[in-house]
Order: C-alpha cells, then structure tokens, then sequence
C-alpha cells in the first residue's frame, strides 16, 4: 500500500510547492494590507474586497475580460472550424496554407504587439492605408488609444493570433471522422451542406468544448498583450492589468491578492462545467 504513496510523492511536493501554496498563500494575504516592502502585512478582513466591488474597480475590469472573451471565443472557432473544413484533405496547398493560418500562432505577443501598433498607426500604418485605398475616412487617432475601441482593436489582434490554435483542433477532429460515413451519405443522396451540418458538426462537438472551454479560460487570463498595447492605461483594465498595476504601481499586494482570488474563483466557474461535460461524454463513450 505504501509504494504507490512513494511514487506519486516527488509530484505531489512540486505541486504543493508551486500551486497550492502560492494559491493559499495570495487567499491569506487577500485578507491583509501589505505593501510588499517594510513591515509585514496586517490583517483587514474583507475590506479589500468590499473596496474592490463597491468602486467598481474589479466590475470594470471583468467587463472588458467578457467583451474579449465574447469577441475572441466564438470568432476563431467559427473560422477555424470553416478553415480545418475546407483545408481537410491532404495535399501540398493545404499543407502550405495550414502553415500560413498556424504561423501567427507561433509569434510572441510582444512580436505581436510591435506588429498590430504599426497596423493601428494614424499616420502611415496598415489600416490607414486600406482605408484611403477604398476613400473612407482615416481615423485620426489610433484605435488603441479611445477606451471605447482599444478593447475591440485588441481583440482583433487576438483574434488573429488564435485562428490557428481551433484550425489544429479541428482538423484533427475531422480528419478523425470515417470516411465510411460521409461515403454513404453521400450514397443516399446528401448533399455536401447536409454532410456537414448532420455528420461532421455533431461528431466533433468534443473538439469545440476544447476550444471554447480553454478559450474562455485564456479570455480571464489575458495580461500582456492588453498591457503591451495600451500601457496598462487604467480605463482599460482587465483583471489581469488590474492585478499588475494595484501590486507594482500602487504596492498594495494585499488587494492584488483579493483581484487575483476573484480571478480564480471566475476560472473556477468556467473550468468546473467543462470537466463535469468530459467526465459524461467520457463515461457515455465507455
């Protein structure tokens, strides 16, 4: 009975070592005022929390954690699931375009952020440029600059540097379908949209819980690309910006504790129902 104990231990101590404690300790200290520096934290109960919600503070930021979330889910799994359609058999055009949708997949966010500011730039950038082409009004300012479009312009850059993570999902998803299936489909008269919406949508149901599931979770985890392109400017806020400017500008670890556990129990919420759907699509297939 003790052997198994003994093999699973080393990774039972790194865990503990790296997430329960780190998770316990940012709980503790959400209940404290602590500026990082000098005397240690002093206990405030729930005062950084009723802080947080009665300002609005942490409102505001998951606000525009649900606007990324709704913009930069639904898009790329629409688009790369008609992408992983169209490019599913195997030839050299597919295998040449699959690279090039993927590529930006692969491009840190700084690359990505370095990029998308020269596309926003008022004077000379992409977007100007494409719209003096077609004689429509150049924006004057950069779209990254209003608090009412920066959060939309930034999701379209995430947009872009996602479309290849669902595109791989799928792919594998419908290359996974038999091809008996659609051949008899087919064979009893079904047309191509018939295949799809009946066969292919339903059969890879697993693969857009993955993507949705681990995109709405990456959605209340977005920190650098929203800092890099806005510089953390306040009315552009999402939690993980908020986290970032209330421990290292305001020095108040106490309260970015309190950010980072609702942050955690907003995860939690997300993360809960999903596995909850793959433990009963995993026990219905078994």
């Amino acid at each position: 009975m003790l052997a198994p104990w003994l093999l699973v231990l080393l990774p039972l101590l790194v865990y503990l070592a790296i997430l329960a404690y780190p998770l316990l300790a940012s709980i503790v200290l959400s209940f404290t005022e602590w500026s990082g520096l000098g005397q240690g934290p002093s206990f405030v109960g729930f005062r950084n929390y009723v802080e947080l919600f009665s300002r609005g503070t942490i409102l505001h930021a998951v606000r525009n954690n649900l606007t990324w979330l709704i913009l930069s889910v639904p898009v790329p799994a629409v688009v790369g699931f008609i992408l992983a359609y169209w490019l599913r058999e195997q030839n050299r055009r597919n295998t040449i375009l699959r690279s090039c949708f993927y590529l930006p997949m692969i491009l840190s966010n700084a690359v990505l952020a370095l990029i998308w500011m020269n596309v926003y730039d008022p004077r000379h950038g992409l977007l100007r440029e494409i719209l003096t082409f077609l004689h429509l009004p150049a924006p004057v300012r950069s779209f990254l600059t209003r608090p009412g479009t920066a959060i939309v312009a930034i999701a379209v850059a995430g947009i872009w540097h996602w479309i290849g993570f669902p595109l791989v999902i799928y792919l594998a998803a419908i290359q996974d379908i038999p091809k008996q299936l659609l051949e008899a489909a087919e064979l009893d008269g079904a047309s191509r949209f018939q295949q799809l919406r009946h066969i292919v949508i339903p059969l890879v149901g697993h693969a857009t819980i993955i993507v949705v599931a681990l995109g709405a979770i990456l959605s209340m985890k977005v920190f650098d690309l929203i800092y890099l392109l806005t510089g953390g400017y306040y009315k552009n806020d999402v939690v993980g910006t908020l986290i970032w400017r209330i421990a290292f500008e305001q020095f108040k670890l106490g309260k970015a504790s309190a950010v980072a556990v609702v942050q955690f129990l907003i995860i939690a919420v997300m993360v809960i129902p999903y596995v909850l759907l793959a433990r009963r699509q995993s026990e219905v297939e078994l």
